[in-house]
């Protein structure tokens, strides 16, 4: 079921939005809203159910570099790496007046 996250869809009882937006959104909703929860869309399958949207979710996070928050965790880990390595052997002076 490949699908293209920026596609716009309606999530039930919270209006139009990307696909990847409505998933996201549907797996955060309370137990009873999630029973509710279905995505509808122009391509086939039309209607994504629960079920459904629980298992497109669990797909893109197991991709690689799928998750736009799960690569700006991973950008922001290396940058601050590189600040501590770059920090290494350098002495700061404190003035003392």
């Amino acid at each position: 079921m490949a699908m293209d996250p920026e596609e716009l869809v309606t999530l039930t009882d919270h209006g139009t939005m990307k696909l990847r937006s409505a998933v996201v959104r549907a797996m955060i909703l309370s137990a009873q809203e999630r029973k509710r929860a279905t995505i509808v869309r122009e391509g086939e399958p039309a209607i994504l159910n629960f079920k459904e949207i629980r298992n497109l979710g669990a797909t893109w996070d197991e991709q690689p570099g799928s998750s736009p928050r799960r690569n700006r965790l991973h950008e922001r880990k290396r940058q601050q790496s590189r600040i501590r390595s770059r920090g290494n052997g350098r002495k700061s002076r404190s003035i003392v007046r």
